[in-house]
Order: C-alpha cells, then sequence, then structure tokens
C-alpha cells in the first residue's frame, strides 16, 4: 500500500537522480551568505535554515526559557522546472520548563517537489504548510513580527501541515496577480512523520488577490477530518488582508469553522499594525477575538476570549529579529495567557 515512506523514497530518489544530472564537473567553491545559507553545485543547492529561541514570564507559571525552533533548510533547483524543498526542525529541543525529548522534538516541517508545468501552473507533491490564511504560511520566526502566534493561526485551529498534491496557478489581471491554489490531503497515510494533530484527509483552497501594490487580500477554504478525532468534519471559511506602505503594515484575519457534531462552531480574528519608529526599530500591536467551543489540553473549551499585545521589533540586520512584547486579555488565560514575552530569531 502506498504510504508515507514510499512518498519520503520518491522524494528523496527524485532529488538524488535530479543532482546527478546537473554537471559532472566540480563545483564552484562553496558560496556562504548570512541568512541566505551556502550555495553548492553552482548554485543548484543550497542549505541554510534559521534558529529561535524565547523567555516566557507568564502570569501564574513559571518562566521558561527555550530553543523553539532550529531548522535546517535544504533547496534544490536541478533545472528551470523541477524544485525540491525540505525543512526539518527541532521543536523545544532545550527548554528549562521541562526534560526534552529528541525523538519527539524532530519535526519534518515540509518536504516537497514542485513541477513547473509552466509559468503559470506549478503542481506540488509532498508537505508543505497549509496555506490558509498569511500566518501559517510565512511562521518562520525571523519573518513575523511577534514571539507569539495568534490563537486563530494555531493547531488546535487547523493542522498546520498538509501532506498531498496541490495544483497552483498564477493569473495576470490588469498588471496585478491572482493566485489560486487547489489541493487534496492524506496525511494519514502520507505524512512523512505523523502527529496527533495531523490532518486525517483534507481538500482545500486559496486565493490571493493583489489589489494594489500595497494590498492583497485573500480568501480560505479548508474541509477537513482530523487525526485521531472522533467528530465530523470541519468546514473552515476565512479572509485576509495585507497592506504595506513605507514601513507601516495592517494585517488581519478571520475565520470560521462549522463542525455538525457536538464539537460546535468556532469563530475568531486577529488584527495586527505595524509602525516604524527609526533605527530599524518597529512598535507592534496586536487585537485577537475567539468566540466558540475551542479545544485546549483535551479540554472543551465555551467562551469568549479577547486578547491584546503590544510590543517592539529590532531588526539591526535582515536576517536577525529581536523583539519583546507583553499580552493581556480577558477570559484569556487559557488559551493565550498573559505575559511577557521575548525573543531572538535569526537566519543562518
Amino acid at each position: 500500500m502506498f504510504n508515507r515512506f514510499n512518498l519520503f523514497a520518491i522524494l528523496s530518489v527524485c532529488l538524488s537522480t535530479s543532482l546527478c544530472t546537473v554537471s559532472h564537473a566540480d563545483s564552484v567553491t562553496p558560496n556562504y551568505q548570512w541568512g541566505r545559507g551556502i550555495n553548492l553545485l553552482y548554485g543548484q543547492l543550497n542549505i541554510g535554515g534559521y534558529a529561535n529561541a524565547s523567555f516566557e514570564k507568564v502570569n501564574s507559571q513559571k518562566n521558561s526559557l527555550t530553543l523553539n525552533d532550529f531548522s535546517l533548510f535544504i533547496s534544490a533547483s536541478p533545472s528551470d522546472s523541477v524544485r525540491f524543498f525540505s525543512e526539518i526542525e527541532l521543536e523545544d529541543v532545550l527548554t528549562t520548563e521541562h526534560s526534552s525529548n529528541f525523538n519527539a522534538s524532530l519535526k519534518v516541517e515540509r518536504l516537497y517537489l514542485d513541477y513547473l508545468a509552466t509559468d503559470e501552473i506549478t503542481v506540488r507533491v509532498g508537505k508543505w504548510l497549509t496555506p490558509f490564511g498569511r500566518w501559517n504560511v510565512v511562521h518562520a520566526a525571523p519573518l513575523v513580527w511577534t514571539t507569539t502566534r495568534p490563537f486563530i493561526t494555531d493547531e488546535l485551529f487547523f493542522p498546520a501541515h498538509s501532506s498531498g498534491a496541490m495544483v497552483s496557478k498564477k493569473f495576470n489581471i490588469n498588471e496585478h496577480n491572482l493566485d489560486v491554489s487547489v489541493y487534496v490531503d492524506d496525511s494519514e497515510h502520507l505524512d512523512v512523520r505523523k502527529d496527533p494533530i495531523d490532518f486525517e484527509n483534507a481538500f482545500g483552497s486559496r486565493i490571493n488577490m493583489e489589489l494594489t501594490e500595497q494590498l492583497q487580500v485573500g480568501f480560505s477554504f479548508l474541509d477537513f477530518k482530523q487525526a485521531d478525532v472522533r467528530e465530523a468534519r470541519n468546514h473552515l471559511f476565512g479572509v485576509d488582508f495585507l497592506w504595506q506602505q513605507n514601513g507601516y503594515e495592517l494585517q488581519m484575519e478571520a475565520s470560521y469553522r462549522h463542525n455538525a457534531s457536538v464539537q460546535g462552531d468556532e469563530k475568531g480574528l486577529y488584527i495586527q499594525g505595524v509602525a516604524p519608529l527609526g533605527e530599524q526599530v518597529f512598535a507592534v500591536s496586536r487585537y485577537e477575538y475567539l468566540e466558540g467551543a475551542h479545544q485546549v489540553n483535551f479540554t472543551r473549551l465555551q467562551s469568549s476570549t479577547h486578547a491584546a499585545l503590544a510590543g517592539l521589533v529590532w531588526r539591526p540586520f535582515v536576517p536577525l529579529a529581536i523583539k519583546a512584547e507583553y499580552r493581556f486579555g480577558s477570559q484569556n488565560q487559557a488559551i493565550t495567557p498573559s505575559g511577557f514575552f521575548t525573543s531572538v530569531a535569526v537566519f543562518f
């Protein structure tokens, strides 16, 4: 039966075979750039990644210092039409909060092969970040503005990874881009390293429209059954936008999840603003709202949660982000507790 080990083997063979055809000559001297990794095989192979460490002082809990992420990127472009990418991550491998287990910390975040059928159409096979909303597909710590992530993008709202096949097409309408993606997931059989909160199976779509050079609007849909959960299928709908100009930024995501069983419905949103203060320092603020039956630590909570965040981000160099923020709210302790958070994230 075709399973996740078959998928891993196929992608590995495709990568190895493709790289062998790049060139039989010796590669040039490896070229390393901070934040961009090291280039090998005449630029056809790149190895890089990022690290993220954080400190949390959360109300009524012990202070914790954690190496949240140590991710290794391997990307290859053996031809103009074939691209390979993998991200292997050690998650919370070092922490003062609890004893860590190397095997449990090792995650396959991404492992996929892209085939560029045309300049506009891409076919992807493997494991990737679920393209629902904006935060989840760019959640690498050096790229986002806060140490904590909005709770409607959390894996308890929808699984962060998909394993299967996706087709994406780019349109150009009046000199503005329109991106459309449709995908199917069968994580139960295809996930390289199955996680209890992954999909069992799913299908979804994502549309992103560039209205102006500064403004993008997106729409997402996801129909899924979650692994190891004896509940009806979930139907998740989302809308989002991103506005950026002269260092200022405004981002919003809103989601509604419908479940016909006793799990019930859930809706939420976040709105986040960024403003430059000078000397590569930025002020960040965020408001979050959640209402419905949210599941935390196997306990179903039925309430309305409000939370707000205020923080600063210093980006002295492009690959480096140093963040500090304070979060507070109402009826938020179980889901997104109040406290102080700071982190250092860097691409290497």
